[in-house]
């Protein structure tokens, strides 16, 4: 069996303007089903059309080449009728290709896509060992009914099967396969790029918090860690075979609690990787304390994502955040003691948000003086909380899934959830904040001679809202 397994582009064109700072970035979920199947013998191949820009005929023409026999496509509501567009294509030509669709879009809407002539299965939750499973099955000729976390047809019927044993042991995975992929294309969004190339790397699964925005909390996926020692070991693999400059954490959380974080810190510098490497990673302003902090910087951390989402506390506990604005303030001012970067992550148009809270949240950016911000526009993803309250509600009647982006400068096909804020407003308030927040001159300072090595393309989000027509408000 030929294994085709496919990262599918976004349609670039719904980011208006800031499509050209759209990088593409690693595809760690693709990465891993790949080091299953290549441990277990079975010939596989990728195409990251986010890198090669293929297209659904581009990617035909390879498998009309190389003949594969499978093809596993990663489904994200954004990607989601490319991914379509690139099964069609393949089931137009050859039938008889199993065509496998999997992430948490195909997860959410599963029966409806297999009602769909172009997709044989659908893989819910974790992929490496149903992928596996499938492979091998088709090989045999043996029917998927006996596997579990799956979703097929057969014989014009849908079936479901029971949902699959978690992988509760992270550790027994191979690292992701990186050296089937363009790895040296890959970047990260602006605000998290220090070095490159740079590449992912997931120390847990899961997440063990409620935000009502997210969607992994209805995904059915418990948290897991992996030990300090194999995420450190994965480092060192990364800097022995490839020739890349910073590690990016996916995890929403890393590290979740200070005892695993010193641990690994602490075999970062016994091993000396903290001289060879820098690395990133995304957390909460209530998960790190001033030890930690310390630690992580001298093991090699430069730069912190922090969830903050709204500077307006009233929004945060209607999202289930769980901290205060106080935490916050002190956390990220530890944080630029210790010498690490911060960035601040946060969500505009939240349900209720009024344009003074909006404003509230942008003035609280700067208050706090952040070194990156982003300013994203709510979008309700299948799987949460807040798209499933939407739809019950009745509020949320859409499925043009290409829409689904933070960043859409046409208040046509803005998808919002607010209903005190119009789309209009919205994005100017989206381009409001960052403009306010990279247009301060102290800001600019920073960026150019402070941190000077990460390039003015730092800049991008405050540049330009210099350039968005001015309105009225």
């Amino acid at each position: 069996m030929k294994v085709l397994l496919i990262n599918p582009s976004f349609n670039f064109k719904k980011f208006g303007r800031f499509r050209k700072f759209m990088e593409p970035m690693p595809s760690l979920g693709l990465a891993y089903i790949a080091a299953v199947l290549e441990k277990n013998n079975i010939s596989v191949e990728v195409i990251d059309d986010f890198v090669l820009g293929l297209g659904a005929q581009g990617i035909l023409k390879i498998i009309k080449e190389k003949a594969f026999d499978a093809v596993g496509i990663s489904c994200l509501t954004p990607s989601a009728p490319v991914a379509f567009s690139i099964a069609a294509a393949i089931k137009n030509y050859n039938n008889r290709i199993l065509v496998v669709l999997g992430n948490i879009h195909a997860t959410v809407f599963a029966d409806e896509i297999l009602r769909n002539e172009a997709v044989d299965v659908v893989v819910h939750g974790e992929g490496e060992h149903a992928m596996l499973e499938l492979i091998n099955a088709a090989k045999e000729g043996r029917d998927f009914s006996k596997i579990a976390g799956i979703s097929f047809k057969q014989n014009g019927a849908i079936f479901k099967t029971p949902p699959r044993m978690m992988i509760d042991n992270l550790d027994e995975l191979p690292f992701p396969s990186w050296h089937l992929f363009p790895f040296t294309k890959y970047g990260f969004l602006p605000f998290m790029d220090v070095k490159n190339p740079g590449l992912s790397i997931l120390g847990s699964r899961g997440c063990p918090y409620r935000c009502t925005f997210c969607s992994l909390p209805n995904t059915g996926t418990k948290y897991r860690e992996r030990t300090p020692k194999n995420i450190v070991d994965e480092f060192e693999y990364l800097i022995n075979n490839f020739p890349i400059k910073q590690v990016s954490f996916v995890d929403p959380i890393f590290p979740l609690s200070k005892s695993s974080g010193l641990e690994f810190c602490g075999e970062m510098i016994r091993r000396r990787l903290n001289n060879k490497i820098v690395w990133t990673c995304e957390t909460r302003v209530d998960k790190v304390d001033r030890e930690l902090l310390k630690a992580m910087r001298q093991a090699g951390c430069r730069r912190i994502l922090y969830g903050l989402e709204s500077g307006v506390q009233e929004l945060l506990d209607n999202v289930k955040k769980d901290f205060t604005l106080d935490s916050a303030r002190k956390t990220i001012a530890y944080t630029k003691k210790e010498g690490i970067q911060t960035a601040g992550l946060f969500m505009i148009g939240l349900p209720g948000e009024t344009s003074q809270m909006t404003r509230g949240t942008i003035n609280f950016a700067k208050e706090i003086d952040l070194d990156f911000t982003k300013f994203s526009i709510t979008v309700p993803y299948p799987g949460s909380a807040l798209y499933e309250d939407l739809t019950k509600s009745g509020k949320l009647a859409r499925h043009d899934w290409e829409n689904f982006v933070t960043f859409n400068d046409n208040p046509k096909e803005l998808v919002s959830v607010s209903d005190k804020i119009s789309p209009e407003e919205l994005i100017y308030l989206q381009q409001k904040g960052h403009r306010d927040f990279y247009m301060r001159p102290k800001v600019i300072l920073n960026q150019l001679f402070k941190v000077r090595s990460l390039g003015i393309k730092d800049l991008f989000y405050g540049l330009l809202g210099l350039f968005y027509r001015h309105r009225n408000h």
